[in-house]
């Protein structure tokens, strides 16, 4: 695994980091010598990432429910008190309910809530309540985890598209607001990665090969894929990178 110089002492908070592309961009950050803050709901699924990476005071651990603004608000000030600042927020918790979300037409409106409850209030309660410590930094990034559902559509999913469309505009609108503090902001659209989150298109036959038939290199991502694509986007690195969407899908034609 390649080591990014521009990461090297940066403070992270990653949310969503008990598994799939968040548990993989931790270690990958960890590799690469950043110190980070780990968040998602508690248990031991976070637990076991946090003892891989943990070395020296470098990783911790802070239990949270994302759609709680108290829970948000206490995670950024004891992330910021023990990294002794913030450099980068990664905003990848979320959730995509194919089998529950739907079409407007029938879809009922507690699912709607609880989409845009985790994908868009909650990293808006991150951006709220890090944007304090990362302006102090002067070099802050924040990259929010958006889709390609979010400036694509998707025919099935309403809630889940419009809740990374949202999530776009407000990662373009923190990036033009702030950029006079130095404050980077981007949003990161991954396609098909195999994660437990899609295990529905792994498993049936059907779906995964219409997937990988939509997609230019005719496979589906890996979690390794995307956390090497957002190691650059929070790295020093990337310092002239802000206000844009990165896709990472394979070439997925939606």
């Amino acid at each position: 695994m390649a080591a990014e110089n521009g990461l090297v002492g940066r403070r992270i908070l990653v949310t969503g980091a008990a598994g799939g592309q968040g548990a993989a961009v931790a270690r990958r950050l960890a590799a690469s010598g950043a110190a980070l803050a780990l968040t998602d709901l508690p248990g031991e699924a976070l637990d076991r990432v946090v003892a891989e990476l943990e070395d020296g005071g470098r990783v911790v651990s802070i239990g949270a429910d994302v759609t709680d603004e108290a829970q948000v608000s206490a995670v950024c000030t004891r992330a910021t008190a023990v990294l002794g600042g913030l450099d980068g927020l990664y905003n990848n918790a979320g959730v995509y309910w194919h089998d529950r979300d739907a079409p407007v037409d029938r879809l009922p409106r507690e699912v709607w809530d609880a989409v845009l409850a985790v994908n868009v209030t909650g990293p808006y309660l991150f951006c709220k309540h890090a944007l304090e410590a990362l302006r102090r930094s002067g070099r802050g990034v924040v990259v929010n985890v958006a889709s390609t559902a979010g400036h694509a559509g998707d025919p099935d999913c309403h809630a889940y598209a419009a809740s990374k469309g949202a999530l776009i505009a407000l990662t373009r609108s923190i990036a033009q607001r702030y950029g006079v503090d130095g404050l980077r902001a981007v949003a990161l659209c991954p396609g098909f990665v195999e994660t437990a989150m899609v295990d529905f298109a792994v498993a049936d036959a059907t779906i995964a090969e219409r997937v990988r038939r939509a997609t230019a290199l005719r496979r589906l991502g890996q979690p390794d894929e995307i956390a090497a694509v957002a190691a650059f986007l929070l790295s020093d690195d990337a310092s002239f990178v802000t206000s844009v969407v990165i896709d990472a899908h394979g070439g997925l034609i939606k």
